[in-house]
């Protein structure tokens, strides 16, 4: 398979040049887990290990992760090797999910889901599964990407009421493409047509249960991946899809399957993602008198007066202050981690120079 229709692309094609000077070859990762990464470029599928500079240089974030482009050598005995993981166009970030323990011990460094992704289909199924302030959630972790969001209202077989709820959720999309499918029976599917072109990377994300797999089977016209039905009891899908994996679609375009979400914990260094989930309150919040309002006593407040007339919507805005403290909760526990392991950097530093003053002492 040519490299382009595996979304190599200029970008991927500057950032090569040191790596292909060494003798290097591009690949992309189709599938990982378990210290092994399943490979695919012009030569096929391949299995590779990471080399040992880059297993002990990189943070967790910056190793390869399903749609990652990486510099191979070439086949060696004990197998191909990665030396290098190209800087990503686009990446979906979670902080890392978990139990909650207090601040100082929750990892400051997040879980990349996907890389490299030109659209990211957020599936929200139409029976139990439907939440609008979910798919606001989904929303701002996919703003955050730089990757273009779709909604997918599935199951729409289910639901009698289907035109009412994509209504609401067309209301909080703000111009994103809301399509409604029912996958079990392959209706609705047309419309993602447009999105399918060759060469582009797509991402599906949702909640157990709410037809991802169907989706992507229907998809690649082939039944790539198990699916079982929704508990009737809580209302909740089993997670038949284990792992994230990437697939290419009989049109050229390439999709990647991810494991329902149970916890979508957000992350981000800034709120821009967030502004773009919520247009109209960062559109009343400049109607206030102060630049740091806080929205609670100050006067002349844009968001309390539009609260006050109705024209801002009470969920919408209590959802936009759940998102904003999560995210700044996060850039905190970023910054806490690094602190931490500027401190452990300068505590490993005495201790080198130690061990490099002694073994030139034993050279002499």
């Amino acid at each position: 398979m040519d490299v382009k229709q595996l979304g190599w692309n200029a970008h991927f094609e500057n950032h090569f040049e040191p790596c292909q000077a060494q003798d290097l070859v591009p690949a992309r990762v189709v599938r990982a887990g378990g210290g092994f990464y399943t490979l695919l470029n012009a030569d096929g599928e391949q299995t590779a290990t990471l080399a040992g500079q880059l297993r002990h240089a990189s943070s967790l974030d910056a190793l390869p992760v399903v749609g990652d482009w990486v510099a191979i050598d070439s086949p060696l005995e004990e197998g191909i090797r990665i030396h290098a993981v190209l800087p990503r166009q686009t990446a979906l970030k979670r902080a890392a999910a978990g139990g909650r323990k207090g601040l100082a011990e929750k990892p400051g460094v997040p879980q990349v889901l996907a890389a490299n992704v030109d659209t990211a289909i957020i599936v929200s199924g139409l029976d139990n599964d439907y939440n609008p302030r979910r798919i606001e959630r989904y929303l701002t972790l996919v703003h955050e990407s730089g990757a273009a969001p779709i909604i997918v209202l599935n199951k729409a077989d289910l639901c009698p009421e289907w035109k009412k709820l994509c209504a609401e959720v067309e209301a909080i999309a703000y111009g994103i493409p809301v399509l409604v499918t029912s996958a079990q029976r392959g209706e609705g599917l047309d419309e993602l047509a447009p999105h399918l072109e060759s060469g582009r990377t797509l991402v599906l994300i949702g909640s157990s249960g709410a037809g991802k797999s169907t989706l992507l089977n229907r998809l690649t016209r082939a039944d790539h991946q198990r699916t079982s039905k929704v508990s009737t009891a809580v209302g909740k899908g089993v997670h038949t899809t284990t792992h994230r994996e990437l697939f290419p679609l009989p049109g050229g375009a390439l999709v990647i399957d991810t494991p329902g979400l149970r916890e979508l914990h957000l992350w981000g260094e800034s709120e821009a993602g967030l502004e773009i989930t919520f247009p109209e309150i960062v559109a009343f919040a400049a109607q206030c008198r102060f630049s740091n309002c806080r929205h609670e006593s100050e006067p002349d407040c844009g968001i309390r007066q539009a609260l006050l007339e109705g024209t801002l919507d009470a969920a919408r805005m209590e959802s936009y202050l759940k998102q904003r403290a999560e995210l700044a909760s996060a850039v905190q526990r970023h910054e806490l981690a690094a602190q931490v392991a500027q401190k452990r950097k300068r505590k490993t530093i005495p201790r080198e120079e130690k061990r490099w003053r002694l073994e030139d002492e034993d050279e002499e």
